[in-house]
């Protein structure tokens, strides 16, 4: 019987990330894709409390999308229980943008839908890349890099099982098409921008506000590998007090096969231009 793998985002049913990961994943099993409407970059672990939920099918990129009126965490629920998807892993992304940090952690839709699956028992990835815009997507060797590493992690996970420990695993791809290798940073920075507001005054003379972060990056810390050319890989459990041993040398321990494979695969990128 083939694997189920469920597909949310964050970015919606537009960007070109949702074709690369679908074409991606479904060489590994069958996908269900369901994501909001409309972008929620930012929304963290947001649900939709105060509207009904309403949701359609469409056939963009050959293949249908389930889309919903609400956020990547109502996407998760949708499927568990609108349309009885039983996925054997759920995979989140691919976003545009990075997602390292713990503030962006918490921030992120992308990460926090993860969450939310592993939360609920089911084994999951976010994947994140550092780009600015979904049109990098479409360049073949960028593209050549996300599809190689999001098999690679489905089929590791759905051959070996899960990693008992942690509650989804946020994987953070760099800009280069040619990452110098997969790395588990031992720190997770706190902060990723310092948060400040601009004001600004309208075309009928009114005073706003916009927000704008400056960027900070720690030594040695996910933030700063992934700068640096690397894919940073960093298990997140969903428990927030730390109760008995809250070192994970254990979980790190078990994820160092699945960091040896993409190191490995991780050699075709330098020869790009395998299948």
């Amino acid at each position: 019987m083939a694997f189920k793998i469920l597909l949310v985002n964050d970015d919606g049913f537009m960007t070109r990330g949702l074709p690369l990961m679908y074409n991606s994943l479904k060489e590994v099993g069958d996908v269900l894709a369901i994501v909001p409407e409309i972008p929620k970059s930012g929304g963290g672990h947001s649900l939709t409390l105060h509207k009904p939920l309403f949701v359609r099918s469409i056939n963009m990129y050959n293949f249908e999308i389930k889309v919903v009126n609400g956020t990547p965490v109502d996407a998760f629920h949708a499927a568990l229980k609108i349309f009885n998807y039983k996925p054997d892993i759920v995979f989140s992304g691919v976003n545009i943008g990075e997602n390292t940090s713990m503030q962006n952690i918490l921030y992120s839709g992308t990460v926090q839908a993860a969450v939310e699956a592993g939360l609920f028992g089911y084994p999951s990835v976010a994947i994140s890349a550092d780009v600015g815009s979904d049109e990098e997507f479409e360049r073949p060797d960028y593209s050549f890099m996300i599809r190689l590493v999001v098999k690679t992690v489905a089929k590791y996970f759905l051959e070996n099982g899960w990693i008992e420990g942690i509650d989804t695993l946020s994987i953070n791809l760099p800009k280069t098409p040619n990452p110098i290798s997969a790395i588990l940073p031992e720190k997770t920075q706190r902060i990723r921008f310092q948060q400040r507001f601009e004001r600004r005054v309208d075309p009928r003379g009114r005073e706003y506000y916009w927000l704008v972060g400056d960027r900070v990056t720690e030594d040695k810390t996910d933030t700063f590998y992934l700068e640096n050319g690397y894919i940073t890989l960093t298990p997140l459990k969903a428990n927030m007090s730390c109760e008995g041993d809250c070192s994970y040398t254990a979980v790190v321990r078990k994820l160092q096969p699945l960091i040896a494979l993409l190191n490995n695969i991780l050699g075709r990128l330098r020869k790009y231009g395998g299948s």
